[in-house]
């Protein structure tokens, strides 16, 4: 149940929304936060509970709301209250914000669109409604729209904060529906070019969580089952797997220099920058089932799949590669369990699926 105290903040955070002050709302919006903050875990899930239901119909600066409710989350609370909610108003914003250079374009001929710091919603979709199309068939719902997509245009990085925040949430993640993610991955595509955040949008959309992957020792002939959730970049997975398996070659294990333990506290849990004068390094060249190289700077998703599985293929390191940061995401946990070393029948059937030419590196 929520407490009075949040239940009166939140009301009040309401009324100022209606009153149109900014000041007032500004003023809400500190107080709902220090009081769901005092109130600890309850108090901040609370709080993202009653915030939930309000977002779809807010926009321009009231899109702090969501900023707010995101903030709740990295405190403490839980975020899934806002998982029919976030993930689509954000797909939204994106779509909305994607519209607006074409719009502008019809409307001024050309000059520069402002940037989103620089002007008002106001202005904008005074700008927006100036062609005489707009005039003569303009009516409050068209108004309505443009006013809309105008908003998206200063207010979608809010959207995609709050998203990003509660985007690195394991439950969260795998609780928002797979259409969703594809959308969320392909309305960032269209902004990444404005939006730093946008690309970590695509990037949380496409992390696998629970997936099973087959990793081939093909000089060694042998093969590792294991699952991974959580790993926002395959430099990160290469951390990790060189963690989970070089080892003894009398256990079944990857026999290599085993990564420096520094790296891999930055690839899970510790401080992820490693910086320039000490950096991680790859252990070995991945491939996948079909000899494409993954890339260090690309994500796991970029696994192809064979015969329905990801597969990886170990390659002896051709280039050196190395990277200043362990992990992408710092408050997304990673996981990747070594499951089992493969019977051999088993390794063998994966590696006779290979392409001749990686089955026997050198």
């Amino acid at each position: 149940m929520m407490s009075s105290q949040v239940q009166f903040s939140v009301r009040n955070l309401i009324e100022s929304m209606e009153s149109g002050s900014a000041p007032a709302y500004q003023a809400a919006l500190y107080e709902l936060a220090e009081v769901a903050k005092a109130e600890g875990v309850e108090g901040l899930t609370a709080a993202v509970t009653a915030l939930a239901p309000l977002l779809p119909g807010l926009g321009g600066e009231f899109a702090m709301t969501a900023v707010l409710a995101g903030a709740c989350v990295e405190w403490g609370g839980s975020p899934m209250p806002l998982v029919d909610i976030l993930p689509s108003r954000t797909a939204e914003a994106m779509m909305l914000n994607a519209a607006v250079p074409e719009l502008w374009e019809a409307a001024t001929g050309g000059r520069p669109l402002p940037e989103p710091e620089s002007a008002s919603t106001q202005e904008l979709v005074r700008e927006l409604t100036r062609r005489p199309w707009w005039r003569r068939s303009a009516d409050s719902a068209r108004h309505e729209a443009l006013t809309r997509i105008a908003m998206a245009w200063f207010d979608m990085e809010d959207w995609i904060k709050a998203l990003n925040t509660v985007m690195v949430d394991y439950q969260f993640r795998i609780a928002v529906p797979e259409r969703v993610k594809v959308e969320l991955g392909e309305r960032a595509a269209v902004v990444a070019d404005r939006s730093q955040r946008a690309v970590w949008v695509a990037m949380l959309a496409a992390v696998l969580d629970d997936e099973p992957i087959v990793v081939i020792d093909p000089c060694a002939h042998r093969g590792y089952a294991l699952t991974m959730s959580g790993i926002g970049s395959n430099g990160q997975l290469h951390i990790l797997l060189a963690d989970r398996l070089i080892g003894d070659r009398e256990h079944g294990r990857v026999v290599n220099t085993p990564p420096v333990q520094r790296w891999v506290e930055a690839a899970t849990s510790g401080d992820p920058y490693l910086g320039a004068s000490a950096p991680a390094k790859t252990s070995f060249e991945l491939l996948d089932g079909c000899g494409r190289v993954i890339s260090p700077d690309g994500v796991p998703a970029d696994i192809g799949a064979l015969d329905g599985v990801r597969v990886l293929v170990l390659q002896s390191v051709k280039q050196e590669y190395t990277m200043n940061v362990g992990r992408m995401f710092e408050r997304m946990t990673p996981t990747l369990n070594f499951v089992r070393v493969l019977q051999q029948v088993e390794t063998e059937r994966w590696i006779a699926r290979l392409p001749p030419g990686i089955a026997n590196d050198s």
